[in-house]
This record gives structure tokens, C-alpha cells and sequence, in this order.
């Protein structure tokens, strides 16, 4: 008994915070959980870098649904990137089985199966809310990264975008951006050269190509209006939980089943 209570202090001590909390569960001695011995992060602490890491079937997806659930409760947004399509699970109120009572008394953990206010988002052709942004928006140096150009290319791009800027031209998709590319190396190149340098068309040329394989893997899709806004992620819902944005990048049974 005196080596149990000890832990308890040592874990009450350690996990000791000011001000509000999440708590992820509780600790183990002995391989069994011990009541009162809260594992907590502080909430003030959730915006810095963390890593939850194990091997499958150590809770690894559960941790994040948790952390999701209660900083949702505490009116804090949250967004995650679902690449196995399941931790969308969260958006319904789970079953109430045996063994999850029997485990949330050993910890002395009240529990209810609830959902949260979730909101799906999809970069392809997946079901939810569509991420889109404008060329122009996402702008020259990103685009230079996706499109893997190297420095005399991206030296161009920068150029083009500027042209577009200058001459208050919207680069909304990349059908933009190919008809810009396409309008510095013919009729517009005496404009171009005049007022930002001589651009070479084997350089506009491997940006076009670059650009068609990128609409190749689906980025037109991405890219143009209504654009994304931030402040999406930052709503809460009627009873002040914050939305869990949820974006997926893989469809599986499963995961339409908890839709």
C-alpha cells in the first residue's frame, strides 16, 4: 500500500498544473491503473510540438481522439490530418461496452458516449468541404517548392507573378498561370523584357510542363476560388465546442460507414 500511495504522489506531483488541464488517463504500476493517478497536460501548453509514437494497437489514434475531444469541450478548435480515415469515429457517439465502464472506474474517469461537432474536409475528390486557394494567393516561393524548380526557374515564376501583380491580372488556377506562361514568350515578351528582363522560353517552357504534370495528379483541384479562409477553422459550435476539422486523405469502408 505504501509503495501504491507513493506512486500516486509522485504522479500527482508531476503532472501538478496551473490552471485548466486535459487529462489523458491515468497511470500504471504493475500493469494495472491506479485511481486518481492523472496523466494531465496542461491546455495552456497545446499549442507547442508533441509526438505520440508506439506501436499498432497501443493507442496511438485514441490519444489523438481524446486530446481532440476534450480540448473540443474546452471551446478550443481543432484540425487533424486523418490519412487512414480513422479518427473521424468522434463525430458519433460511441457504444457504451463492458469493458470501457470497467476500465473508466479503475481509473476513476467518469464516462458518457458522446459525439462532437465535426466538420470533414477533402483536398481531392473525397466527400466534405473543399480546400481550395488561388495561385495568386498561394504564391510565388510555394509553388516554386511544389513545382520543384530550382533557382533560375524560380527566378521567373517570381517575375510572372510580379507581371500579374503589377498589371492587377488574378492568377485564380493553373489554366491562369499556363496562359501567362504561354503570353511572356510570345505576344507579351517584348512587354516583359522591357519592364522586368529577358526571360528565357526554354525556362517558361519546363515551368508549363512542371505545371500540366501537377494538374496530372489532381492539384487543379486545389487550386482556384471559393479560396480557403483560416478563420473556418476557428468556429465553435451553438453550445460552445470548439469544431474538430477533420481533413482525409484516404477513403476506406470503414470510414464512409462513420459518416
Amino acid at each position: 500500500m505504501d509503495r501504491k500511495n507513493s506512486f500516486l504522489t509522485q504522479i500527482n506531483q508531476g503532472y501538478a498544473c496551473i490552471g485548466d488541464s486535459i487529462v489523458l488517463g491515468s497511470a500504471i504500476l504493475d500493469g494495472e491503473p491506479v485511481a486518481g493517478a492523472q496523466v494531465k497536460i496542461p491546455l495552456r501548453t497545446m499549442n507547442r510540438h508533441g509526438l505520440i509514437a508506439g506501436a499498432t494497437g497501443t493507442g496511438k489514434t485514441k490519444t489523438l481522439q481524446v486530446m481532440s475531444e476534450q480540448l473540443s469541450e474546452r471551446g478550443v478548435p481543432v484540425l487533424l490530418m486523418d490519412v487512414k480515415g480513422d479518427l473521424s469515429g468522434i463525430a458519433r457517439p460511441g457504444e457504451e461496452k463492458p469493458f470501457i465502464s470497467e476500465r473508466q472506474a479503475k481509473i476513476n474517469l467518469p464516462f458518457s458516449a458522446k459525439g462532437f461537432p465535426v466538420e470533414f474536409m477533402s483536398l481531392s475528390q473525397q466527400e466534405g468541404v473543399r480546400l481550395r486557394a488561388t495561385v495568386s494567393e498561394f504564391g510565388p516561393v510555394l509553388l516554386s517548392r511544389i513545382l520543384d524548380l530550382n533557382d533560375t526557374q524560380e527566378g521567373v515564376l517570381a517575375v510572372i507573378f510580379k507581371y500579374c501583380d503589377d498589371n492587377k491580372l488574378g492568377l485564380l488556377d493553373l489554366k491562369d498561370l499556363k496562359k501567362v506562361l504561354q503570353y511572356v514568350t510570345e505576344e507579351g515578351k517584348a512587354e516583359i523584357e522591357k519592364n522586368y528582363g529577358k526571360i528565357s522560353t526554354a525556362t517558361t517552357g519546363i515551368i508549363t510542363r512542371k505545371v500540366l504534370e501537377l494538374e496530372q495528379q489532381g492539384a487543379d483541384l486545389f487550386f482556384g476560388e471559393m479560396s480557403f479562409d483560416i478563420r473556418d477553422l476557428m468556429r465553435v459550435d451553438k453550445n460552445g465546442n470548439g469544431y474538430i476539422s477533420i481533413i482525409r486523405y484516404k477513403r476506406s469502408n470503414e470510414s464512409r460507414q462513420e459518416r
